[in-house]
């Protein structure tokens, strides 16, 4: 060694193949951001904007996430507003097409019904072959001797407008008999805190717009941790558990309200909700919304809607009167369009027997229901030739 240290060679000098690979990239790399940046720069002094370097809005379709498969369990802080025990994780299953299964049972059905609206069609905590959308179509079934696909296309926090426009963009290719639709409360508290449908800061409105750093880093939590983004969100919901409003920003002052303007704007997107469905040869029937909103509120009910309206100044008896009203346009727009109403206000007992809240169905309350439909769409399915 003649006193003197053994030379080494580093990782570059080891790897010459590699390490002309990684300064080619690293030098076209560099020019095609220097690229980027002059053309941009060239195009901004001609007054060129491109479509890449802008926000894109989208129509938000508001459904279940085609294929996603979900166990649910009751959130434990919404159980001082319920009646129900729900011992159990439930089971939904969501179809290729954003239903909720079952849904499309035959290939080449007979007829099929679609059924739209919120939570209260949804039936999120409850067995599948209770949800009164399934259980009306294996009634109709039973009854006429046809093979029926009832599609269940509810999701929490529609409202009217959502529904309009999975009527236009996933139910119309289907080809239904007959599309039933039911909603108030989510209409009612949509135009009572946000004083319109097309409202842009809130998880409802029809347009989303898509930041770049929000999407990218969205994109790559669902495709590289999926599992891993899902742990952690159940995580932090079981350590700080609380309770979702959407309009708790909306919640500071003492609503100032017009009862016969928002009624106006509910019976203005029924009524396109009809002609649209009419024009597609579709038989539209609208429903009444089952509650436990009585003169004498039950302690769950008070609870809930104290809770809701303690910040807004809202009394129960106004928002009773307000829930009315939106049942009641839900009558009138039957009456002059001359479509059926399904009047489950009037025929579902407001009991815990029936609801496991203000407006939820429980078990018994869903099948119940499924017969009251199932009785009044008989006439309509018997029909189809």
């Amino acid at each position: 060694m003649n006193g003197s240290q053994t030379r080494r060679d580093n990782w570059f000098q080891q790897n010459p193949r590699k390490t002309l690979f990684l300064v080619v990239l690293i030098a076209l790399s560099l020019m095609v951001v220097g690229a980027e940046q002059l053309l941009k720069f060239l195009n901004h002094r001609r007054g060129i904007v491109l479509e890449a370097e802008v926000q894109r809005r989208y129509i938000k379709l508001r459904e279940p996430r085609p294929l996603e498969q979900l166990r649910l369990r009751f959130p434990k802080i919404y159980l001082p507003y319920t009646d129900n025990a729900f011992p159990k994780t439930y089971r939904m299953d969501i179809d290729a097409n954003g239903f909720i299964k079952p849904s499309q049972k035959y290939l080449h059905p007979d007829l099929s019904l679609v059924f739209l609206g919120g939570s209260t069609t949804e039936c999120m905590y409850m067995d599948e072959e209770n949800r009164f959308p399934y259980v009306v179509g294996a009634i109709l079934e039973q009854q006429t001797g046809k093979r029926i696909n009832s599609y269940n296309g509810g999701l929490s926090g529609n409202n009217s407008l959502h529904a309009i426009d999975l009527l236009i963009n996933k139910v119309i290719p289907l080809k239904p008999r007959v599309v039933v639709f039911m909603e108030d409360i989510n209409d009612l508290s949509t135009l009572l805190y946000k004083k319109t449908y097309w409202s842009s800061n809130n998880v409802r409105a029809p347009l989303e717009t898509l930041e770049k750093g929000k999407l990218l880093g969205k994109l790559l939590k669902e495709l590289l941790i999926p599992q891993l983004n899902e742990a952690y969100r159940d995580f932090k919901g079981s350590l700080f558990p609380q309770r979702e409003d959407e309009f708790a920003g909306d919640r500071t002052q003492k609503a100032a309200v017009d009862p016969a303007a928002l009624a106006r704007e509910f019976a203005r997107n029924l009524e396109v909700f009809v002609d649209i469905c009419r024009d597609q040869d579709i038989t539209p029937v609208l429903m009444t919304q089952a509650n436990r909103v009585t003169a004498n509120p039950d302690p769950v009910v008070a609870a809930y809607i104290s809770q809701c309206g303690k910040d807004t100044g809202i009394s129960y008896r106004e928002f009773k009167g307000l829930y009315d009203l939106f049942n009641e346009t839900i009558r009138e727009v039957g009456r002059k369009k001359g479509v059926l109403v399904i009047d489950l206000a009037r025929e579902v007992p407001p009991d815990k027997e029936h609801l496991y809240d203000l407006v939820h169905f429980n078990d018994a309350g869903s099948r119940f229901a499924a017969k009251i439909i199932a009785a009044q769409l008989q006439r309509i399915v018997s029909s189809e030739q």
